[in-house]
Order: structure tokens, then sequence, then C-alpha cells
């Protein structure tokens, strides 16, 4: 016992760090359990849904409403809950919306992006109950144009402008309908000081009692908006049993109430008037546009009605007509208006207007003015005038019509004289008194007889000048471009005949070089010969007799002169100093030999571009310039003779000056032995094309002067 005591004595661990080891060893080597992702929110209220942003609201969130529904649209329907008023988009055969304002519904479905603000798609609708319809908000027009009032249940007061009776696209319930069956809403237009509304109601208004009326209404705002999710305008939907309450009625009623002047609208009241209401006016038409405007006159002033009644009238109808008052451009203008013909009166003749200012007591008066044309412009739809009158540029328009296909010739630069109803236009600065002076004007012309020309223009216009001007220029151009081709078509015969004339000159000096060759080889060197053996057999001829004597002598001396001519011909023959030298290198070894044994001194210089110059003109030149060296010593007996070569652009010029003796040009000229070097030197220059001069004074020297094109 005591052994085996002894072996089960040792502590044991705690169960706990047994745990905890096992779980060390065995956690790691268990699979990782993949982790439950977190649910979708859902959106439960309308204000939490309106205040996504279009990004988050087209994820398609899942949404669980419960409100008020309000009214029915197309596809569509509105509610509100305890925090905001949204649209439910539904499908017409998927979910029933057979519902009553007043009745409480659950919606589930997701988010939508929408048109302009976030919204529903429903999935499915259901009644749970009933439910307080929530009171409208209290807004204004003003406060509709921020565009924050979409979805929402609103109030708001205005004047009605134009109530219309229409076709309603949607269909009503069969209670809705008229007793003959018809399927109508009323159309209003609602104004509140510049700013207008359209509400589209269901119930059916009588026009009579709303025109012009003041009046409460509630409906749903919406807002019509373009591509970029930016709002247009507000418009304000009415469901069936709701009914403006009137809360001024209308001011004029008919045609019978006392009109009032065209020149007290807009007038300081100090008793308030009814502004915003209708106003009824009386006057003279002195022009029409059907179904869109008229321009009357009364005893003081002139008034533009616009006004959809298509009912024709003539200048000299009187009419009296109801309308709306609204600023326009400078004076008021009549809107939604209509009219009544009362009689006839004589054709209003225009005013005469004389200067400038007095266009601001007669803007939408037809006035006549004498003005200068500047300019016309033809359109599809119009006519464009632009004129010079009362000091300033006037801008006339006539509208397109039948006449127009046989429009007058208008010229501009014309004197003319032209009618039309005025449009004064703003002026470009405001006085801090207040007082605003227009400064521009625009006419309307009811016909083409409204422009009669006083004085035609003449018939050199700017522009017809223009066109001369243009076509003198494209004729000079046309005749310079004929003289260009001309010139290049004669530069390029010139210079193939230079090429064939150097062609020919150098064959002919290459024919002439063989010649001299072979004169100098054969012929000179046989007279050569003859004249050394002539001179060797001098000493043994004076045994001869004399008469023997005579005729050896002579014959030396024959053969002497014959020799010297033959080198003459030789060197006159041959150029080969050109085939190693340009001109001023082969004029220089030709002066040199030339007074080589003599105590003339003779130089060589030259200036320009140095090149090499055509055979022809190269060797002629260096003729020109041998045989005037020549001449020099020859004849004038000078001590220097300066020789200088200039080379231009194109252009060559040769000059021989000496200090010899000189001579007289008439004289010589006479003498036709002594001017046959000069006559020689005229006719090498004539070849060229070139010009010489000759200047010679008895006792000063000569200077020969000769330029050539290259």
């Amino acid at each position: 016992m005591p052994y085996l005591n002894t072996r089960y004595t040792y502590p044991l661990p705690p169960l706990s760090l047994l745990l905890a080891l096992a779980a060390v060893l065995i956690l790691p080597c268990q699979p990782t359990q993949a982790q439950t992702p977190a649910p979708e929110p859902l959106f439960t209220t309308a204000a939490e849904i309106r205040a996504l942003s279009p990004e988050e609201a087209a994820k398609q969130h899942p949404i669980r409403l419960r409100g008020c529904y309000m009214a029915q649209e197309t596809h569509s329907f509105s509610m509100q809950d305890e925090t905001d008023g949204i649209f439910i988009f539904t499908s017409s055969t998927s979910v029933d919306v057979d519902f009553k304002r007043g009745d409480r519904v659950e919606v589930i479905g997701y988010t939508n992006a929408g048109d302009y603000a976030p919204c529903v798609t429903a999935t499915s609708v259901r009644l749970i109950g009933k439910a307080s319809v929530p009171d409208p908000i209290p807004t204004t027009l003003a406060e509709l144009y921020f565009g924050q009032m979409d979805a929402k249940w609103v109030e708001l007061e205005g004047i009605v402008r134009r109530v219309e009776i229409l076709p309603n696209i949607l269909q009503k319930p069969p209670e809705a309908l008229t007793p003959d069956g018809e399927n109508l809403y009323t159309k209003l237009k609602l104004v509140s000081g510049n700013l207008e509304l359209v509400i589209e109601m269901q119930e059916l208004l009588d026009p009579s009692k709303y025109l012009d009326a003041k009046i409460r209404v509630v409906g749903h705002c919406f807002y019509l908006h373009n591509g970029n999710r930016q709002f247009v305008r507000p418009i304000l939907h009415t469901p069936m049993g709701i009914v403006p309450d009137i809360i001024q009625p209308p001011v004029y009623k008919s045609f019978d109430t006392p009109p009032r002047p065209v020149s007290s609208l807009f007038t300081f009241d100090p008793s308030g008037g009814n502004p915003g209401h209708r106003v009824h006016v009386k006057g003279v038409v002195t022009h029409q546009r059907p179904g869109k405007a008229l321009w009357i006159r009364d005893d003081k002033q002139s008034l533009r009605i616009q006004s959809s009644q298509d009912e024709a009238l003539v200048p000299g109808d009187i009419v009296s007509v109801l309308g709306f008052p609204t600023p326009g451009t400078y004076s008021p203008v009549l809107q939604d208006a209509t009219f009544k013909k009362r009689g006839n009166a004589p054709r209003p003749a225009p005013v005469e207007l004389s200067e400038l200012n007095m266009i601001t007591r007669h803007d939408s008066d037809l006035i006549r003015l004498t003005a200068t044309l500047l300019e016309v412009q033809r359109y599809p739809e119009s006519i464009e005038l632009t004129l010079q009158g009362l000091g300033t540029t006037v801008r006339a328009s006539l509208i397109s019509h039948a006449e127009l296909d046989s429009l007058p010739d208008w010229r501009p630069g014309s004197t003319v004289s032209v009618s039309g109803i005025a449009t004064v236009g703003e002026g470009e600065t405001i006085p801090l008194n207040g007082l605003w002076w227009s400064e521009s004007l625009h006419l309307l012309l009811r016909s083409p007889s409204d422009l009669t020309i006083l004085t035609p223009a003449p018939w050199w216009t700017p522009q017809r000048i223009a066109y001369g001007l243009a076509g003198v220029l494209l004729l000079a151009i046309a005749t310079i471009a004929l003289i260009v081709l001309f010139s290049r078509r004669r530069l390029r015969e010139q210079k193939q005949q230079r090429a064939m004339a150097e062609s020919e000159f150098s064959a002919i000096l290459t024919e002439r070089n063989r010649v001299a060759r072979e004169i100098h080889d054969t012929l000179a060197q046989n007279i050569g010969a003859i004249s050394v053996h002539l001179e060797l057999v001098r000493p043994d001829v004076r045994d001869l007799k004399e008469d023997a004597q005579k005729h050896i002598q002579t014959a030396h001396k024959l053969a002497r002169t014959a020799l010297t001519d033959a080198r003459d011909s030789i060197w006159n023959m041959r150029s080969q100093v050109l085939e190693k030298h340009d001109l001023g290198g082969a004029l220089e070894r030709i002066a040199l030999q030339l007074v080589e044994d003599s105590d003339i001194e003779a130089s060589v210089s030259v200036s320009g571009n140095r090149r090499r110059l055509p055979p022809v003109v190269e060797n002629n030149l260096l003729r020109v310039g041998q045989e005037a060296v020549t001449n020099a010593i020859k004849h004038a007996k000078p001590q220097k003779i300066e020789i200088h070569i200039s080379y231009h652009n194109r252009r060559i010029e040769l000059v021989v000056q000496d200090d010899g003796q000189g001579f007289d040009q008439e004289k010589t000229c006479q003498d036709s032995k002594k001017s046959f070097g000069l006559v020689g030197i005229r006719e090498r220059v004539e070849l060229l094309d070139g010009e010489v001069d000759i200047q010679s004074t008895p006792g000063k020297g000569t200077r020969i002067r000769v330029e050539v094109s290259d």
C-alpha cells in the first residue's frame, strides 16, 4: 500500500490549464469560419431617401415606407409620411394603386435616383388603414422657383391669368366625367409678381368665376427639368376634390366697365389700386398680327397687346381690350388679353419723328422718320434693315408674307421714308434720379409699302466700288501673270539662243584654234625656216651681183613680214590664255605682253564677285580690252594704262583708261583708218547687246567703258 500510495501522489494540473492547452493545440488546426456580411440598411422614411445622392439612390437600397396616400399620377403616385413627401413609381400591371387620399399604405421596394430628386420604385403596395391628410405647407411662388419643394404638399396664392379646359390624357373614374362623358381637366395660369405657375386641376372650373380672381390653391409640386437634373419651372397638380378658394373675385368681368387711359398704367397710385388684375382699355388699332399681338392708340399713348385671339382687325378699328398689364422693355404691355371690336375710325397716320428724344413718348406707336438705308439682310422668316436716322442706328424688321415675293429693289445708300411700329430699347446708362431715357429704336414694318425711297442710292455704292476694285486687282494680277509668263518664256528662249550661240561659238573657237595650230605648226614654221636660211646666206651673197643681193634681201624682208603676219593671225584666232585664266587674268597677261618692250606701265584691278563668264562674253571682252590697249600703245603714247573689271549682279563692266595724248572724237570718226579699232570695239559690244562709252580729250587721255550682261 505504501508503494501504491507513493506511486499516485503526484499533483495533477488544474482543469482550466488543461483546457487552455487543448485550445492552443487544437484551434490552429481548425478551418477559419467565413464572416457573415452586415445586412443592407433598410430605409423607412421619406426624408432618409430624399437625403441620398443620385449615385447612392441608384444602388436600389431596400425600403419600407408607411404613410398617407395623396394623389395618383401617370404610373406613379405621391405619398407623405411624418418626415417628407415622395414620389412612388409603379408598374401599371404588377402593382395595384387603386387608393384614395387619406388611405394609409405600406410601400415595399427600392430606391431610385429619379430624373430630378431621389424617389422609390415600388414592388408592392398594400392598404393598412386610414391616416389624417397632412396640412399643406404654406409657400409662395418665389419659393417654388428655388427648386426645393419637389413632391411636397403645398398651399399658395396668386391671380389667375388664364383658364383653359383641355382634354385629359389620363383616364378619370366614371364619376369624374362630364355629363356628356368627356374626359377633361382644367389648366390655370397663376401669377404672383413677375412669376407664373401652371396648375393642372382634375376638377372642372368655371372660367368666368376664376379668371382675374385671386385664389388660394393646394396641390402637389413637382418640377419640369432638363436632362442635367436642373429644374426649368414648377408645376402644381391638384387631385380630384380639390377646388381653389377665391380670396378676391375678378375686378373686370366684362367690357362694359369704363376703360382707363393707357397712360395711367403703372403710374403712381396713392390708393394702391388693384395691382396684378386685369384692366380695361380702349383705342384705335394701328397694327395686328392675328393670334399673337395687336397695337392700339388712344388719345395720349399707344400700347402693345399680347392676345391669342385670331379675329382679324385692320388699322382704324376701334377695340375694347381686357388684359393684364406687365412691365415691358420700356413701356407696359398687356398680356393674356381678349378684345372686342367696337366700331371704325379713320386709318391712323404715323407720327413724324424729327429728333431722338421723341422716341420715349411713342413706344409701341406708329411712327415715321427719314433715314439712310445702310444694309438689307434677307432671311426665310423676315427681312432685317439697318438705317441711319435721328443721329443713331435704327433697326427695322419686315415679317415674311405673300408680298415679299415681289419686294422692291431696296439698295443700301438710298434715302428713305420709313414707317412702322416703334419698339423703344433700353438705354445704356440709368441716371441716379431714376429717369430712364431710351437711346435705341426698332421698327416693325407692316408691309413693304411702309418704306418709300426718296433718293435712290448712287450707282457707285461701296459694294460696287469694292467689286470694281476687286475686278481691277484681278485684271492687274492677270496682266502681271501674263507678263511674268511671257518674260519667263522670253528668258528661256534667250537662254536657249545663248546656249546655241555659245555652242556655235565654242565650235568656232575650237576650229579657229585648230587652224591656228596648223598655221603655227606648218606655215609659220616654214616661213621661219626660210627666214633663218636667208639670214644664214647673207654673208655669202656679197659675191653675187647687186641685183641678186637685192632680191635676197627683199625675200628676207618678205619672209619676216609673213612670219609676223602669221603670228598676228594666230594670236587673233587663238584664245589659249582664256583656257588657263579668267577674264582678269587673261587681260593682265595680254597687257603685260603688249607693253613688254616699252616704258608704259599697265595695271589690272578687279572688284565684285569674281567668276567665269560665258565663252562668247569672255572672249569678246578680252578682244575689246586687247584692242583698247593696242590702240593706246599705237596712238596715244601713254605712260600708264589702267584696266578695271567690275562684277555686278548679272552685269560686267570693263574700263580701260590711259593718260596719253587723247584724240578728237569727231575727227577720228571721219578718218576710217584711225577709227577702225573703235568701230571694232563697238561692233563687239553690240554683238553682246551691251553699252559702250568712249570719252577722250586731246592731251587728257582716253577712257573706254563697256557694260554687258552675262
